[in-house]
């Protein structure tokens, strides 16, 4: 039986996201903590190594690692989590995961593939929304195809970069004359997105994105509001109010989300009521478009002009730092940070629960 008392809380990773990731379960630890849930810190090294200590990774602020003890997850009925090794290990069955490792290896998929194989019950979005999600092309394709708006743009591939540069450059210029934005379509925090302003300046936005993934994306920049509208919810969604980013820099890139103190997040957005209504009811449409479950922020681009607004990103695991937009939006909301932790657990189990009744043999199903 699950420790009912025990969460697993997974954070650190080997993407670029992994300082971030820090700062989210740093704040998730202390408010769990607070609550009254044992909280097991397992934490992933830059090398992809799964360990808990007195205090993995600083997450616990007292920089006081000490020994490592090797973490290890397995695929059996009990989803046993092993903390140690030989007779020295003690093998815990966590009431819930919580995954907070941003950025590939955590919000992609992966790490919830692993989760499924070992029968887990964790928070969030399951392996299909978490990859499409984290997939910009391919979440792009599918909003579309359901009839949500986005801004049109251009994949570019590793392979053909490498061998067609200049045809790739004059298709992508005569597509989207600049300005435009070069992203990586597996990425977060905006690590690798450049603003292109002059067509010489293409090539090597390219480089530094393709570095970083096997695809990139290009889009129009257009002159737009940034508007971010949280979400939560299973089967069903639940928007909380809209917040808008003013960063103090060109555009809203890693260190004008956690550096900068001079970026602004105005919450709630300056936004008139029906404004508010279509972006809440666009927030929860994408969210179930793609399938995401648990929690979620849907990021908005809103035209300047004409007010028209355009998904740009879907976050299912975002931000729970001290600066992070995801529980600012709730809270003004009107739920607080320890209830909107509770939900989010909460929404993990029953979703595990769900699963759980589903038939996985032929003898068991219903004649």
């Amino acid at each position: 039986m699950p420790e009912k008392k025990l969460i697993a809380l997974l954070f650190g990773g080997r993407s670029v996201e992994h300082e971030v990731s820090i700062r989210s379960a740093a704040s998730v630890l202390v408010e769990l903590e607070s609550q009254g849930w044992d909280v097991l810190p397992v934490a992933v090294d830059l090398e992809g190594r799964w360990f808990t200590s007195e205090d993995p990774l600083g997450v616990r602020g007292t920089d006081t690692e000490g020994g490592r003890i090797p973490v290890s997850l397995r695929a059996e009925a009990e989803a046993l989590l092993v903390v140690g090794e030989g007779r020295d290990s003690r093998r815990l069955q966590p009431f819930l995961y919580l995954p907070l490792i941003h950025g590939q290896g955590g919000e992609d998929g992966n790490l919830q593939g692993l989760l499924e194989l070992a029968a887990a019950p964790y928070a969030g979005s399951g392996v299909l929304a978490s990859a499409l999600a984290m997939d910009k092309d391919r979440a792009k394709a599918v909003l579309r195809q359901e009839g949500l708006p986005v801004l049109d743009w251009m994949t570019i591939h590793a392979g053909r970069w490498k061998h067609s540069r200049q045809v790739v450059l004059d298709d992508a210029l005569q597509r989207f004359p600049a300005p435009v934005f070069v992203k990586p379509a597996n990425g977060g925090s905006s690590v690798g997105i450049s603003r292109v302003s002059r067509a010489d300046e293409l090539g090597p936005a390219l480089d530094k994105a393709l570095a970083l993934d096997l695809k990139a994306l290009v889009e129009p920049a257009l002159d737009a509001r940034e508007i971010e509208v949280s979400v939560l919810g299973n089967e069903e969604a639940e928007a909380s109010i809209a917040g808008e980013i003013v960063p103090a820099r060109e555009f809203y890139d890693y260190q004008a989300k956690y550096d900068d103190s001079t970026t602004r997040l105005l919450v709630p957005a300056p936004l008139e009521a029906h404004e508010m209504d279509r972006l809440s009811s666009l927030a929860c449409a994408t969210y179930q478009a793609l399938g995401c479950s648990g929690f979620g922020r849907i990021d908005f681009l809103v035209e300047r002009t004409t007010g028209e607004p355009f998904v740009s990103e879907v976050n299912t695991l975002p931000g729970f730092t001290d600066v992070s937009m995801f529980p600012a939006l709730w809270q003004a909301s009107g739920l607080e940070y320890g209830a909107l932790l509770a939900r989010i657990v909460n929404l993990g189990r029953q979703r595990h629960e769900a699963r759980q009744g589903l038939c996985y043999q032929w003898g068991e199903m219903p004649t």
